[in-house]
């Protein structure tokens, strides 16, 4: 019992620190946006949404580590841009709010999951059917138009999804689920939950702010 934890414990610090290496590829990536135009965002969102789908099929691991590492940075770039749009809508006080309330979201599902004795690891199917058809539905209304209820709709599932997914992805390390091997992967899972948490929150709000104007 002593071995588990401590290999839990060590598997967590590994997480962490490939977790917060990849917020560093983000803000330079956000450093790097300021000298590119807006028009490169659609495409961007496009590369991502291959990259990782070539990374759930790539063999090499120093192949597919080099990917998951790519993605932070082309996500700073996104996240420049998506942020910009919503500041100009919402006041840069209110999204630097939603940001705070993310970090202590995550905070709290962090928690629940590392803490949660009950192994959830039989939720990663169904979580996952659900995030296709999101990506699906979400891929559609880039070129579709859509009401603003449907938005928001999508977008408060989405945030739903992603913060079930932070309790999940950190249950998998308290119950040791998590190999050396697939260290950098959960690394940059909890990455993508707390990404989709605070863009679409920031969306959630946006949205019920144009149902009240």
């Amino acid at each position: 019992m002593q071995l588990a934890y401590t290999d839990r414990h060590q598997n967590l610090n590994k997480i962490l620190k490939h977790f917060t290496f990849m917020w560093v590829l983000t803000l330079i990536g956000m450093l790097v946006a300021t000298q590119l135009p807006p028009a490169i965002v659609m495409p961007l969102s496009i590369i991502c949404i291959i990259l990782l789908i070539i990374t759930c099929f790539v063999r090499s691991l120093k192949l597919a580590h080099s990917i998951m590492y790519s993605i932070p940075f082309l996500m700073g770039i996104l996240l420049f841009w998506t942020t910009q749009f919503f500041i100009d809508e919402l006041g840069q006080q209110l999204v630097l709010l939603i940001f705070g309330a993310t970090v202590v979201i995550f905070i709290v599902l962090a928690l629940i999951g590392i803490m949660m004795n009950k192994d959830i690891s039989n939720w990663g199917s169904y979580l996952f059917t659900v995030l296709i058809v999101v990506l699906i539905f979400s891929l559609i209304f880039m070129f579709v138009p859509i009401s603003n209820m449907v938005g928001l709709i999508i977008a408060a599932i989405t945030v739903l999804l992603f913060s079930i997914y932070t309790v999940y992805d950190f249950n998998q390390i308290r119950h040791n689920h998590v190999s050396d091997d697939e260290v950098i992967g959960m690394a940059l899972n909890l990455y993508l939950d707390f990404i989709n948490i605070f863009t679409n929150l920031l969306e959630v709000i946006w949205r019920l702010k144009n149902d009240f104007d």
